[in-house]
């Protein structure tokens, strides 16, 4: 009876040829899977840290500005021909010469004690009353800045522009010789400066790119942004996390339904009244930022398929040729099975020994090699992409820690270490301290002799506070022409008032520039913290603050001793 037929089993270059290119496409596969696992998430972490430092140069201008704006509005409210003017006119001549340096501040005027404007530029306004404006109430206290407003008074009587007049106003108090209230200075500041800056910051390419910068109150109201969003309400995580005071980026949907990727910061201080707190949010679609990785993906992908397209037509050719030996041992042991020849079983072992045979054998070995070899060049890309993210990761950490000014360590880093510092004096049982330095006079040295030779006096500055302390302690950059010395494991607490009188004279000797010598001294506050104080890390820094602004209001150029904390 004959045996039912059964389907054939498929030839052995069939089955290499199927191997091959699944082995083949695997390998592309998985290529494909580690580049984007790991290039993505390089992509992604890469344009968040460019919005978010396009967040960090926005909120700096913005504080710059508004403080140039407040140091200009005290100095103006200091001079004495605004104090002891007995003629509008004299005061509007300061105020008219203001305003030529400073275009940005497009109304001047001071007001009496009653509210109205005694003097102001170009004489708008003056007979007005102003008591009632924001600007004036606030400056009666003392230098202050009032939030982003519409033109009230003035939106009449400046020329029509192609936005809207807003406006930040700086104000403070004038009083004359006696110490008597002579009125309120005020500076209404233009917002097309804040408009002028986005654009700068915002290249043509990041521009093409869709990235936005975006500047909103507290309040979520957007104060600077694309057009159609100004003066509405906004509300998205990225806002959220900044009005906590956190600085960073993220991902995220907005309102409008879009993937953005967003930096946010925030400007100014809490316990500074002269400045302003905004929320500073830099945007980009998520698809735009990471559009240059999209590129390359489809690049690979297309590589990808031509190679293994070229792998597998080559494995087909190589199946045929490596299978011929197999063949011919087939086809032997066929005829062996029915018997044709009547060789007996030992002959089998003799075909073994065929070239063709050894050929295949060690063709399957170096195929093998092969493959090891391409795994072993995978992993050495892993490890390599893997390196490269960890050394770009870290620079970046590092940058971020650190003033690229002068090179001392930025606010950031000082937060850090100046809780680990408290944290240490608690384990210890020894007291640390923070000395709170401000250079008098340096703004004198940026409007006489340019920002360059004031950034080089900065740089001095750092130099002789480092050489005067130990090297356990720090020298942190605050902002400005502000820093901070943080001391610990101090064995006698006068220790830190002793290191502030050792810094003083090496700060009061002559500061030789590119272009000039110059000389300043510096006002300095000494906060004391003892192990078993329970304060926070801002009551020490504010304690060590306040203390300077009171070694400023003694006269300058002297230390002040913060009053112990409290209980």
């Amino acid at each position: 009876m004959p045996e039912p037929s059964k389907m054939a089993p498929p030839r052995l270059a069939t089955l290499v040829t199927l191997g091959t290119a699944a082995i083949v496409a695997a390998t592309v596969l998985l290529l494909l899977g580690l580049i984007n696992h790991y290039a993505i998430r390089y992509a992604g972490k890469e344009a968040g840290l460019r919005l978010q430092q396009l967040s960090w140069q926005m909120r700096d201008s913005l504080d710059r500005v508004v403080a140039q704006a407040a140091g200009d509005v005290q100095q103006l409210s200091e001079l004495q021909q605004v104090r002891e003017a007995r003629a509008p006119a004299e005061v509007r001549a300061a105020l008219d010469s203001l305003q030529k340096t400073f275009p940005d501040y497009a109304w001047i005027g001071m007001a009496d004690n009653g509210g109205v404007v005694y003097a102001a530029t170009g004489g708008m306004l003056e007979g007005a009353n102003v008591s009632a404006r924001p600007w004036f109430q606030k400056g009666k206290a003392g230098l202050r800045a009032a939030d982003y407003h519409p033109a009230v008074l003035l939106g009449k009587l400046l020329p029509q522009s192609a936005d809207p007049w807003r406006f930040v106003d700086v104000a403070a108090p004038v009083t004359q010789a006696n110490g008597d209230a002579r009125g309120v200075l005020g500076v209404h500041l233009s917002w097309d400066w804040a408009r002028r800056l986005a654009r700068t910051l915002i290249t043509p390419a990041l521009r093409e790119y869709g990235a936005e910068i975006i500047v909103l109150r507290d309040d979520g109201t957007v104060l600077l942004g694309p057009q159609g969003m100004e003066e509405q309400k906004l509300a998205t995580a990225s806002l959220a996390l900044a009005l906590d005071g956190q600085t960073g980026f993220l991902q995220e949907v907005w309102p409008d339904g879009r993937r953005y990727v967003t930096g946010y910061s925030r400007t100014g201080r809490a316990q500074d009244l002269a400045s302003l707190q905004w929320v500073v949010l830099v945007r980009q679609p998520e698809h735009a930022a990471m559009a240059d990785w999209h590129k390359l993906e489809r690049r690979i992908l297309w590589l990808s398929l031509a190679l293994g397209l070229a792998l597998a037509g080559t494995a087909a050719w190589l199946a045929r040729r490596l299978a011929r030996p197999m063949n011919a041992l087939s086809e032997l042991m066929e005829a062996r099975a029915a018997g044709a020849g009547g060789t007996a079983a030992a002959d089998v072992p003799v075909l073994d020994g065929f070239r063709e045979a050894g050929v295949l054998s060690r063709a399957m070995r170096h195929l093998l090699q092969a493959e090891e070899q391409h795994l072993s060049a995978l992993q050495t890309m892993n490890e390599e992409l893997e390196a490269k993210v960890a050394a770009r990761t870290a620079e970046l950490e590092a940058i971020a820690m650190r003033d690229m000014l002068t090179g001392l360590p930025n606010r950031r880093a000082l937060m850090a270490a100046l809780q680990a510092a408290l944290n240490r004096s608690r384990r210890t049982g020894k007291a640390c301290a923070v000395l709170f330095l401000d250079l008098d006079g340096f703004k004198g040295v940026n409007d006489t002799h340019g920002h360059d030779e004031g950034d080089e006096l900065l740089r001095q500055v750092g130099a002789r506070i480092l050489a005067c302390v130990r090297k356990t302690d720090m020298v942190a950059r605050l902002a400005g022409d502000e820093f901070v010395v943080l001391l610990e494991l101090l064995a006698y607490p006068p220790d830190a008032e002793e290191t502030a009188a050792k810094i003083m004279p090496l700060l009061r000797a002559p500061y030789t520039l590119r272009t000039t010598e110059v000389a300043l001294s510096a006002s300095i506050g000494v906060a004391l913290h003892q192990p078993h104080d329970t304060e926070t890390l801002e009551g020490l820094l504010s304690r060590a603050d306040h203390a300077m602004y009171g070694a400023k209001r003694q006269g300058k150029n002297c230390i002040a001793l913060a009053p112990p904390a409290q209980p």
